[in-house]
Formats: structure tokens, sequence, C-alpha cells
């Protein structure tokens, strides 16, 4: 089996399918919109009202809420535990969503976040005091700022508290903290916040969420990239019902099945323009339903109120994640698609990480016995 894309849901699909006994090779082009995120993973806010979307990727799964739930606590647990053994933990729950400070002390949702960031729950700061870390030759990050925020938005007792990095660059960055042992501060008695990157943290310290680029995105691409071949994809392999091999510069690559989890623009799995393709097997791309191409200048029009417009849409799949082509048959019996390549859905929103995980997992599931 041949999974191609090297996110969160190719490399849901490779769980998926090692677990039910597949060989899978694992190609990718280079990082995509994992490693953007800032440190919270939105699995699913509403479940009920997702499924009631009918153009929402999980909606045509077919699978009813108590099928979905139990392959998301599956998928779940499975990753994280994937996870762990790279180095790299998670805690959380897709049925539970709390509220994360981010290095500007705005609260963002989130279901699973690293071990790093849980203790910042602010929920479970309520009561506490929080020394918010700053580093002075840090210009892109203000402390003072930071704890203000969290005072007046969140009423925790947040204070500034700097401390000097001496081997710093002139006109350091947060992203010149990556990597760095976490500088011990004089506050004792409170928890501590640090800006994201550092490591090594105390007991009672915790990691804000970031912005991009993101030092949680790095870490969690670093760890989904272990095992994969770096290649692109330039082009497959076809007979009339099924694919035969991906081929890349340098190789071909054969398989029984194939998953294609290349996500949107910067993972190439979509092409901008006139009009919104997908490049390497002509797949239909779709918006509610209708495909795109048929939409026009009604689609532009939209696109220019609404530029999130673009970014629902996608392919469209049937039940076992065959993508389909402008006439709603499915392309190939041995092709799956999984990720935010798929349409119906804003992969910023609530179910930004729900729908790759959960439908990175099942892809994998069905490619595996594809290739059984």
């Amino acid at each position: 089996m041949l999974v191609i894309g090297g996110g969160i849901a190719g490399y849901c699909a490779a769980l998926a399918a090692r677990r039910d006994g597949a060989d899978v090779t694992v190609v990718a082009r280079a990082p995509g919109a994992t490693a953007l995120y800032a440190g919270g993973m939105a699995i699913i806010d509403d479940l009920d009202t997702v499924l009631r979307s009918p153009h929402h990727p999980l909606t045509r799964l077919g699978i009813d809420p108590v099928g979905i739930a139990t392959e998301l606590d599956t998928a779940i647990s499975t990753l994280q535990l994937a996870l762990g053994k790279e180095g790299l933990k998670f805690e959380g729950t897709w049925r539970r969503r709390g509220l994360y400070a981010d290095i500007h002390g705005v609260a963002r949702p989130a279901n699973i976040v690293p071990a790093t960031v849980a203790p910042g729950e602010l929920g479970a700061l309520s009561g506490k005091r929080v020394a918010v870390i700053g580093v002075p030759q840090v210009g892109d990050y203000d402390a003072a700022s930071t704890a203000q925020a969290l005072k007046e938005l969140h009423g925790i007792e947040a204070f500034a508290e700097d401390v000097t990095i001496d081997d710093l660059p002139v006109a350091a960055s947060l992203t010149d903290l990556y990597g760095r042992r976490a500088p011990a501060p004089r506050a004792r008695g409170a928890a501590i916040a640090y800006p994201p990157g550092f490591v090594a943290l105390p007991d009672d310290g915790f990691e804000l969420l970031s912005s991009p680029p993101s030092p949680h995105g790095w870490r969690l691409q670093q760890a989904l990239a272990l095992g994969a071949v770096q290649a692109e994809v330039t082009a497959f392999e076809t007979s009339q019902a099924s694919v035969v091999a991906a081929r890349s510069s340098a190789r071909s690559f054969r398989a029984d099945a194939f998953v294609l989890a290349t996500g949107r623009h910067i993972g190439g799995g979509l092409k901008g323009g006139r009009a919104t393709t997908e490049p390497l097997l002509g797949l239909g791309v779709f918006r509610e339903g209708s495909p795109a191409s048929s939409l026009g200048v009604r689609l532009h029009l939209l696109e220019y109120l609404d530029p999130s417009e673009e970014m629902r849409i996608g392919l469209m799949t049937d039940k076992r994640l065959h993508p389909l082509r402008e006439d709603g048959a499915a392309a190939f019996g041995n092709l799956y698609a999984a990720g935010a390549v798929l349409g119906g859905y804003d992969y910023a929103g609530p179910s930004g990480f729900g729908v790759p995980i959960l439908t990175g997992w099942l892809a994998g599931r069905y490619a595996a016995k594809q290739g059984a």
C-alpha cells in the first residue's frame, strides 16, 4: 500500500493500515499545513451538527454517530500512542474541549494538546498565580502584554518576568528559542507560562500556543515524517479501473492500493487558478456537491465576497472514501482520499483535525483490506 502525503491524514492512514497488517510506504514531498498548526488540535465541535451537513466529509461516510465516535476513539488513542513512542506526548480527548492561551494571551479552543501545553488550560489556571516568561532580546513577543491579556480577558493573576539569554543573535525571534533548555525564573509558587520552543520545562511550567511558524507544528511534523520517503509524486500509471503505480522523478512506486493525502494548496493536493483542479489524476473538484468547473463566474463572486469559500472546495468521496469524477462515479477501485484535499468543510474550523484524523484512519483501513 502507498500513502501519498506526509501530514496528519497520511500518518493516520499508515497507522491504520499497518495495524491491519498491510505493508505501507509513505511518500512525502515536503511539510504541509500540519507543520503550521498552533499547538492545539480541534477535533470536532458538535458531532450531531456536523452530520446534519450533507456535504461534510464525515457525513458522506454514511456512518452513524455512535460508529463515528467509536472510530474517533480508536484513531485518536492509536495516534497518541504512536506519537508518544516518537517522544511527542499528547493529552486530551475529542469528547472534551479546553481553552488554551496563545503567546498574545488570546484563548484558543482545542481537544488534543501537547503534554507541555496541557497544564496551561485556562480553567485549570483559575486561582493560580502565573509567571509569564519574557526574553528581552526577542522582538516578536511581549510577555507583559500577554500577562495583561491573561488578567483582563480571563481573570488570571498573571505577571511578566523577563529572563535574559546572553547568546541569542541580534534581533532574535521566537524561533531562536527552539530547542533551548527552559530558563529558571525567580518566581516561586506560581505556574510558569513559557513561549513555545523551550525544552526541559520545570514541573510547574507549560508552553503557550503559537502562531506560524510554530515550534509545536515543527515538532509534530518531524514526528510524522519519520520513516517517510522524501519524494514528489508527479504522475500515476493507471489501468481502466485501477491505479497501478505512482511516479516521482527518481523512481516508481507500485502498490495494490493508494491513499491520496496530499493536502490542499500548501501540500499540492489542489491547484488554484481560474478553476481549482486536482493536478495528478484529474479527479473531480466540488463545492457543495456540484463540480467547481460548472459554477464559473458565480464561484469567483462567492470567493470575492468570502475568501474562505475557496477553502471549502475539494474532492468528494463515496462511503468508502473513493474519490469521485465529476460525473459522480468512483475514479478507481483501489484509490482512496483523506484529509484536507476533501471538500465540504473548513479545515481551519472546529473539525480541522477531526476530518484528517478520521478520514485518514478509515482510508488506511479500507486500503489495507483492498490489498489483502
